[in-house]
């Protein structure tokens, strides 16, 4: 009877063991769940800040030309207009022909061409989203290349479909996005409908020009 309540105490024992390690076994499974989650939590982060510098990178260079654009552009002008102003003058000063006399008029009232935009870049987030669809574009450099007022570039491509910000407010709405990941409240990708939502909400001063 004896060896029988010990082999009973024993079994007891072991089984309570098992429980507390099966336990403590669960316990872990959530911890180590915990930590993978958190660790995918500031990965997903990371990526979001390495995007915000390369967005930097990208707008950094495309001032740049568009600074080289204004430049040049401003230079030719000057050109002309000195141009145009020696030719009317001396037009002016030795024709009497009215034809040549309105030619010079006009050479000295428009020495120049209309005004070019320059400087307008955004950066423009496309139908997959963050962070694989993000750039920058010169809305600029696209009106003058299709000769239309930049309104219509812009229109025209959230027409499309795209998410227009400029710089201050892509940098806030990035501050935001990482803050919701690394609480759990967002995962990446993020969809531009959920994007749109958070733009929507009125938190982000969306003027494009500001």
């Amino acid at each position: 009877m004896g060896s029988l309540k010990q082999l009973h105490g024993r079994l007891e024992d072991l089984h309570c063991k098992a429980k507390n390690l099966a336990e403590t076994g669960l316990a872990l499974t959530n911890l180590f769940a915990e930590e993978a989650g958190r660790l995918n939590r500031c990965d997903e982060a990371s990526r979001l800040r390495k995007l915000c510098f390369s967005i930097r990178r990208q707008l950094d260079s495309v001032k740049s030309g568009e600074d080289a654009a204004s430049c040049g552009y401003s230079q030719a002008n000057l050109i002309v207009s000195l141009g145009g102003l020696a030719v009317g003058g001396m037009i002016k000063m030795a024709s009497r022909s009215k034809q040549l006399s309105a030619l010079a008029d006009y050479l000295l009232k428009n020495p120049t061409d209309k005004e070019c935009p320059f400087g307008l870049i955004l950066i423009c987030i496309g139908p997959r989203g963050l962070p694989d669809d993000a750039g920058v574009v010169s809305i600029s450099q696209l009106a003058r290349e299709s000769s239309r007022p930049e309104s219509e570039i812009i229109n025209k491509l959230q027409e499309g479909g795209y998410l227009l910000f400029n710089e201050k407010t892509f940098s806030l709405l990035i501050d935001r996005l990482i803050d919701d990941v690394r609480e759990g409240r967002l995962y990446l990708p993020i969809s531009r409908e959920k994007l749109s939502e958070i733009t929507a909400s009125g938190e982000l001063n969306l003027d494009l020009r500001k």
